[in-house]
């Protein structure tokens, strides 16, 4: 499988890793969840670069990305808590 592109809506690639996507039912829109490869934290931190991203649009192996809005971002959560986390094992 070749490795997914995470592009913003400014067209720039950003340096990070697909992790998994999933899709919000009570909205329906679909997400990203990805690995930021940029050092945010210091490089012997155990905190992950962990962020959920809103798919704007799919290409093949890339995914144009959006910050979700802060009114939807509860909704979104509970989502990936409970339709994804709380279903892995």
């Amino acid at each position: 499988m070749q490795p997914i592109t995470i592009i913003n809506t400014k067209k720039e690639e950003l340096n990070m890793d697909f992790l998994f996507a999933f899709t919000c039912k009570t909205n329906g829109k679909n997400y990203v969840a990805i690995n930021n490869k940029d050092d945010i934290f210091e490089p012997n931190s155990r905190y992950a670069n962990l962020d959920i991203l809103e798919i704007v649009e799919e290409r093949a192996n890339a995914v144009i990305v959006s910050s979700i809005p802060e009114e939807e971002w509860q909704t979104v959560k509970q989502a990936l808590q409970f339709n994804v986390f709380a279903k892995m094992n």
